[in-house]
């Protein structure tokens, strides 16, 4: 291997910034990586901050057009650092749409990159992967990832490390083993930033609705909402809302879980999320209804005729 292939290849794994907040409220979604700019193609650097603005403004399906522009760029002009970065974009931008499949397509062709130039996975990248995986319903495989991550021999960054424990958290709470989901919750710490005081606080939520505390949920989800809203992940705050909305539910307080249904509907469809905005949205009339909330009810109904119109 050529020692100019082995620089744009290590700093490539340098350049991994993992901000994963797993896609989905019953799961997880991430950030694209920025690309080091020195020694890049102008064409290549201009595409990609246009796909990542687009990313930033909820606009996946057009960031993923970006970035597959940017990938047949970087096959041009043969950067092994651009290739693989642009292609951990697209699976980042491909689960924001909720295809995991083809995101997971990318993870491995980034994967088979490395390879090429003999360079190890990065744990961001296993990370990214197992995530996908777990969306996949493929739990084992995921978890036998992030053990592959938390027991990696070099050293991970401490984001790294808690999306690791988030993400088992979320295994835990889907199979039910509120032991461990207890441990992933003491092994996340006491966090100082928004992003992974949020991740906290739904494994929280979780716990107590696997234990039917209801009001405690809601809580503990609302409190995931408003970190979600500081760290300016608009995607997950939505399904934290809608969380907090079945946890109201269960909780007898049909009012209040319309309300919140109706601020996830009304975000998510200005989100290109029109399933979960419709579904939301008709939750959140029907809740209105039963509770006598008419002026829940007429918002909800007036959001999801809007959403259905040509």
């Amino acid at each position: 291997m050529n020692e100019r292939r082995r620089s744009l290849t290590v700093n490539c794994l340098a350049g991994l910034l993992l901000t994963l907040t797993l896609f989905g409220g019953l799961g997880c979604s991430s950030s694209p990586t920025v690309q080091d700019r020195s020694n890049i193609d102008e064409e290549f650097e201009r595409t990609s901050r246009a796909a990542r603005m687009a990313f930033d403004a909820g606009k996946f399906q057009q960031a993923v057009g970006l970035y597959q522009q940017a990938l047949e760029r970087a096959y041009i002009f043969d950067n092994s650092q651009a290739i693989v970065n642009t292609q951990y974009n697209l699976a980042v931008c491909l689960a924001g749409l909720q295809s995991y499949d083809k995101a997971l397509e990318k993870v491995r062709q980034a994967e088979s990159e490395l390879a090429d130039v003999d360079q190890s996975i990065p744990a961001d990248i296993l990370l990214l992967e197992a995530t996908l995986l777990y969306h996949l319903d493929r739990q084992e495989e995921a978890r036998r990832l992030t053990d592959q991550v938390l027991t990696e021999s070099n050293p991970i960054s401490a984001a790294v490390q808690s999306k690791a424990h988030f993400l088992r958290g979320l295994m835990a709470a889907r199979r039910g083993d509120t032991q461990q989901l207890r441990q992933e919750i003491v092994a996340l710490g006491k966090p100082a930033t928004a992003g992974l005081r949020a991740d906290r606080e739904e494994l929280v939520g979780r716990l107590s609705m696997a234990e039917g505390n209801w009001n405690e949920a809601v809580d503990a989800f609302d409190r995931t909402a408003e970190f979600r809203q500081d760290n300016f992940d608009y995607s997950e705050m939505v399904n934290a809302l809608a969380l907090a909305a079945r946890a109201c539910e269960q909780a007898g307080k049909l009012s209040e879980a319309s309300k919140r249904y109706l601020r996830a509907g009304r975000s998510a469809a200005r989100q290109e999320r029109n399933r979960d905005a419709l579904n939301w949205l008709n939750r959140a009339e029907k809740l209105a209804g039963e509770a006598g909330d008419e002026s829940t009810a007429r918002q909800a109904r007036s959001y999801r005729k809007w959403l259905e119109s040509p």
